[in-house]
């Protein structure tokens, strides 16, 4: 069950990060009134569906590693392990402590620029920074799925 939930967690995780990869560029040049609902909905994504699966996908992960090490499995003997871990982690951080609240800034951004009938000049900076951290955090991620593959792949 503790595997399932780990890997229903990066998935979710990964394909909800992709949206906005697409929805984010479409959204750039529309009007203000889809511009600002396309980033009200994306932080809502983040919210509710990209960082609860995070947490998830990261809580499983060091569950299982805690499992796998009572089972006086060799840790040192297996680099993509760690390596898997350690960028895993490292996504988690990028994810939630970087991403979810650029999120959430812009969401607040596209309804204060609602209410001004114009797009906030602090948005295109704040989308600018969310589109390169969760950029990161959406490579690290795939460079965690390539090891943890690799892995289970040498039966390990």
């Amino acid at each position: 069950m503790m595997l399932f939930l780990h890997w229903a967690g990066f998935s979710l995780w990964l394909g909800a990060q992709i949206t906005f990869m697409v929805w984010g560029p479409a959204a750039r040049n529309q009007k203000l009134e889809v511009w600002a609902h396309t980033w009200i909905t994306l932080s809502k994504v983040q919210r509710f569906i990209v960082a609860p699966a995070c947490v998830v996908a990261t809580v499983t992960g060091i569950a299982l590693t805690m499992r796998l090490a009572a089972s006086h499995f060799d840790m040192g003997a297996a680099t993509w392990l760690m390596v898997m871990q350690g960028v895993g982690i490292l996504a988690a951080i990028f994810t939630l402590g970087f991403a979810t609240p650029l999120a959430n800034r812009m969401a607040y951004l596209a309804v204060r620029s609602l209410e001004k009938g114009e797009r906030d000049p602090a948005a295109e900076r704040v989308r600018a920074r969310l589109a390169l951290l969760g950029s990161i955090g959406g490579v690290l991620v795939l460079v965690a799925l390539y090891f943890g593959a690799l892995g289970h792949g040498t039966g390990m």
